[in-house]
């Protein structure tokens, strides 16, 4: 009887830790909706000829775990000398949760530009780098760098720029 109840304990236990090693080892999908208002203050050359951009960007994402894989599209408009820029972005890029809520990104995409005094168009190619926190499991406060070229401008001017981001993020 004795040898029957170690048995059984032994067996328990085993099953008890391979259920919950593989709770961890696999990771269920998640998806992730998020929008942000944005605003944009221009650094370098690009401060000379604009001041300020507002807008927003929406964007969804599906991934394992922490890291997600994301795409967004916005509009931003920045207030210049005598014209304002008009840019569409759209990227594509990777967001790694951390902990506590805070979250790192990075994104590649085009910027597809226009002016409202000018028929002047062009896309070029964008970049972004970010951090940001999540707080109440919904709202979501971040901050990015992103530059791109303007279209054409000679000599070539890059949209250095230093991005506040504030909005919601809903994980599905």
């Amino acid at each position: 009887m004795y040898k029957i109840t170690n048995f059984l304990t032994l067996t328990i236990v085993v099953l008890f830790f391979s259920v919950s090693s593989n709770a961890q080892i696999v990771k269920l999908p998640k998806a992730l909706l998020f929008g942000n208002f944005t605003y944009a203050n221009p650094q370098g050359d690009f401060a000379n000829s604009y001041s300020n951009g507002t807008g927003f960007e929406v964007g969804g994402g599906l991934g394992l775990g922490k890291t997600l894989l994301y795409a967004s599209t916005g509009y931003m408009k920045y207030s210049g000398n005598g014209d304002n820029l008009k840019v569409v972005p759209f990227k594509v890029g990777i967001r790694r949760y951390l902990l506590l809520g805070l979250f790192l990104n990075g994104a590649i995409g085009v910027a597809s530009q226009s002016y409202d005094k000018s028929s002047t168009t062009g896309s070029s190619f964008l970049y972004e780098v970010g951090a940001g926190i999540k707080l109440l499991g919904i709202v979501e406060l971040g901050a990015a760098y992103t530059s791109y070229q303007l279209a054409n401008s000679a000599p070539a001017v890059n949209t250095n720029q230093i991005l506040l981001k504030a909005g919601v993020a809903i994980k599905l």
